[in-house]
């Protein structure tokens, strides 16, 4: 069994659609669900819809963060993981700049971020808007591991959407979710299947 750890910061539709398809997946486990801020509303929603998951509110420590606060928060994160015996870990919008303490812990070869964009193009935050606004013809969403970087590690999916004329920011967002959703999951299938090397 490969027991995974969720990241998420907000709304966790990308969280969510994980755990609806590892059900299909019976080497897999989503054993916790980690989240950074008091404003999700995923708590709830978990509680409600997967009652055996356990769910880890970790905030940062805004005094520590001013010294060390990563070192901090991601030793707390790491002794939760440790405690689920985790494996692997999967970022679904989780919008904190991953650290070496962390990083290590996955062995910078199992920790897994979707990007809204074809990097390496459009890292960082606001992906869809810049690329909207710079009028691109073609986008896309990219499965990338995770390394010291800003979406800088190696890529295991791309897959591009065009934009349309007629298309609004919110048509052209709303096309990259629709992949996204499609997309993220493919990872649990070839971790199912062994293919990454787990």
């Amino acid at each position: 069994m490969i027991s995974i750890a969720l990241f998420a910061s907000g709304t966790g539709t990308n969280a969510l659609n994980l755990l609806d398809k590892v059900r299909s997946y019976p080497k897999l486990k989503i054993c916790c669900l980690i989240i950074d801020t008091d404003t999700s509303p995923l708590p709830e929603i978990v509680k409600a819809k997967y009652p055996d998951l356990a769910v880890h509110k970790i905030l940062p420590n805004m005094e520590l963060d001013k010294k060390d606060g990563r070192n901090d928060h991601e030793a707390r994160v790491i002794e939760v993981l440790a405690g689920h015996e985790v494996k692997w870990g999967m970022l679904a919008g989780y919008m904190r700049i991953i650290g070496p303490r962390l990083l290590n812990y996955f062995g910078m070869q199992r920790l897994v971020n979707i990007h809204p964009s074809l990097l390496p193009s459009y890292t960082g935050l606001h992906a869809f808007e810049r690329a909207f606004a710079d009028g691109v013809k073609e986008s896309g969403i990219t499965i990338h591991l995770v390394d010291e970087g800003m979406d800088t590690g190696p890529i295991l999916l791309q897959r591009s959407f065009p934009r349309l004329p007629t298309d609004t920011l919110s048509d052209f967002i709303q096309r990259g979710k629709d992949i996204e959703w499609e997309l993220y999951p493919e990872i649990l299938k070839q971790l199912n299947q062994s293919a990454l090397g787990a």
